[in-house]
């Protein structure tokens, strides 16, 4: 081959990954681009805003609270300051979506070097992380720590398959700094990964630099986590962490609650992911095609959720001293690598069996085809049934057979924001509904505290499950704040120096002998929201 044509097949490679790069990036952004603040969103963004500008919602309880993910503040919580927070989470979407897609071709094409067999992979991942997933993780969404920390994972993988162990490493570091549980988790999986390769491994020795190099990467994201609790006595400590993994995030941390639905298609996963490396043959020499560090990864992910669930099982007598371990969300890892390892050994067996036998092989790869791309398709049609945002569908009231009063709800909820936003001092606090998890997102205010909002520090978070009690009483849940009735808002406004409060009238349509702000009581508008000031009355204020 001549030294024209060799350049020509350079040239030609690189513009086929980088079209496999921006294929995959539309796929992410058709998966996850639907209008901000996505579930996380909400609650990341507003507290890389306050970090850059304390002054905003100062008073805010969540806000005020210890900063557990500072590499992700100090690095792109500075773009809330560039734009506005919808124009933030966008910016941050396009970056995190761009290196999850860049990492994901490289990985992918680690185990498969085939052109665009990276565009399958990545659609058979979103559908196995969507549908199979146990404790509800997840990967592609919208812009937070550990959609950065998860790509600087796939990075990582993408340089071990390739025998570059010490990048390997120091790419986990850097992704423990940006997500300490997401880069943690996947540094003992690659150790795994390591010790699963006996015969493709460079020593521990060769190794120490890059690991030396790994642990001091993870330092802005190790200390912060580990002064969480700096100072705080062991009951407190106790008490914070019940809360924790009991009362607030069951749903991802405890497996005896997890549905039994999750944890069978898990299962079903697993064994598919067993199956097709079975099926696949995994050279033991250095190669493009040796999947046996991807292997190791993967069952060192599934190993962590098997201790999780080892510790969950054996101590549901002790459920503080199961507290205290459960909190390090034992089965996120395996959510996420699961699905990776399971798309990437099943495209690979179908490419080798579409070599054996290219009949049966090449009508297997359009079934796989059919089926990825059937489950975007499909997760379109679902998300168009509902266009409010991910924040607001996970939180604010719905109604399945009255999708127009859901609508309706939600623009009532918009519009109050804006009212708020528009007509009160910057510096006031507000009691909010308890359904909700946006207000700071669209008002711009201070609130007394919010169910999605959990301080990582234990002294705040005793302090947030208290505020939550008192504020949202049983009777409260079904009967709207309206429910505490005028002295009971007007004692909660002045323990915590709160200046007004969100009334949410589709529980509660009671009026309140309160200064009613919005909607005026001279106006024909209703409205599933109202707002009234609380009178500064005592010495509390």
């Amino acid at each position: 081959m001549t030294k024209a044509e060799t350049g020509n097949n350079v040239w030609s490679n690189r513009w086929t990954a980088a079209a496999e790069v921006m294929l995959i990036f539309l796929v992410f952004f058709l998966y996850a681009g639907w209008p901000p603040p996505d579930v996380n969103e909400a609650h990341y963004l507003a507290k890389a805003k306050h970090y850059w500008e304390p002054e905003w919602c100062a008073s805010d309880h969540f806000l005020q609270s210890a900063d557990a993910h500072l590499a992700f503040y100090w690095t792109l919580g500075w773009l809330t300051r560039l734009a506005p927070l919808p124009g933030a989470a966008w910016l941050g979407r396009f970056l995190t979506w761009f290196l999850l897609a860049w990492s994901w071709r490289r990985l992918s094409w680690a185990v498969i070097p085939r052109p665009f067999a990276s565009l399958l992979t990545a659609c058979g991942f979103l559908l196995f992380s969507s549908r199979f997933h146990m404790a509800g993780e997840w990967v592609v969404g919208g812009f937070e720590a550990k959609g950065i920390a998860y790509a600087l994972v796939f990075f990582a993988l993408g340089a071990i398959l390739r025998q570059q162990w010490n990048w390997g490493w120091i790419l986990l570091g850097a992704a423990t700094s940006f997500h300490v549980l997401v880069g943690g988790w996947s540094l003992v999986a690659a150790g795994c990964a390591w010790l699963a390769c006996p015969h493709l491994r460079p020593p521990l020795a060769r190794m120490l630099p890059a690991l030396g190099a790994a642990l001091i990467l993870t330092l802005p994201g190790l200390i912060p986590a580990l002064l969480l609790n700096h100072g705080v006595g062991a009951d407190v400590s106790r008490h914070a962490n019940m809360i924790y993994v009991y009362g607030r995030l069951a749903h991802h941390l405890v497996f005896h609650r997890f549905p039994h639905w999750h944890v069978a298609r898990f299962a079903i996963l697993l064994v598919i992911w067993l199956v097709a490396c079975r099926a696949t043959a995994c050279p033991t020499s250095t190669g493009a095609l040796g999947q046996r560090p991807l292997r190791g990864f993967v069952g060192g992910a599934v190993c962590i959720a098997i201790v999780g669930i080892a510790i969950d099982q054996s101590l549901l007598h002790h459920l503080d001293v199961a507290a205290g371990l459960l909190r390090y969300y034992w089965y996120r890892l395996s959510d996420a690598m699961l699905p990776v390892g399971a798309s990437l050994a099943l495209v690979a067996w179908l490419t080798s069996f579409r070599d054996r036998r290219p009949g049966w092989g090449q009508a297997a790869l359009v079934a796989a085809v059919l089926i990825a791309g059937g489950n975007l398709a499909w997760t379109n049609v679902q998300r168009r049934g509902d266009l409010r945002p991910g924040s607001d569908v996970q939180m604010l009231p719905a109604w399945p057979d009255d999708p127009a009063r859901t609508r309706r709800t939600y623009e009532d909820w918009r519009e109050t924001c804006d009212w708020i936003a528009e007509h009160t001092p910057k510096n006031a606090c507000f009691i909010t509904p308890r359904m909700q998890q946006t207000f700071k997102w669209y008002a711009a205010r201070s609130e007394v505290c919010c169910w999605k909002d959990v301080p990582q520090d234990a002294a705040e978070l005793v302090q947030w499950w208290q505020r939550q009690r008192e504020l949202y009483p049983r009777r409260v849940v079904f009967g709207g704040l309206a429910a505490h009735g005028e002295q009971g808002l007007r004692d909660l406004a002045a323990k915590y120096r709160a200046d007004y409060v969100v009334v949410d009238r589709y529980l509660n349509p009671r009026p309140l002998l309160l200064p009613r702000l919005y909607p005026s009581r001279f106006s024909a508008t209703t409205s599933a929201y109202e707002i009234y000031q609380v009178p500064q009355t005592g010495s509390d204020r």
